[in-house]
């Protein structure tokens, strides 16, 4: 075998070797930023549970015009489940289930619901 066959035979074997390891490596970063994603989910909806209930009162201070800083700042973050161009809404749950969804347009609050506060 001519040294020229030999070395491409090298080449191919070290390519399939480096394709084979991106592979590898690739799949297991997809599932490391799978995972980190969902955790981070877990962990803002631990966080908001540890951060406190809320209850009517705190309902009652939610006024239509507010923006979501001000909302926040009563309620903490809350988590945000769709969104078009002018609208958002979130959702604010307690561990007994009751809740608060707020539906921001442009930026300030333009309706309020709850469900099972006390």
């Amino acid at each position: 075998m001519t040294s020229q066959k030999l070395v491409n035979r090298h080449v191919r074997s070290l390519m399939r070797i480096a394709l084979s390891l991106g592979l590898m490596l690739g799949s297991g970063l997809g599932y490391g930023f799978v995972q980190t994603a969902f955790n981070s989910q877990q962990h803002e909806q631990s966080a908001q549970a540890e951060l406190g209930r809320f209850g009517r009162a705190e309902y009652e201070q939610l006024k239509p015009g507010m923006t979501l800083t001000e909302v926040r700042s009563i309620l903490y973050r809350g988590v945000e489940v769709s969104r078009s161009a002018t609208t958002a809404t979130f959702v604010w749950s307690n561990s007994d289930g009751s809740k608060i969804t707020a539906t921001f347009e442009h930026d300030r609050l333009k309706t309020k619901e709850q469900s099972g506060l006390k």
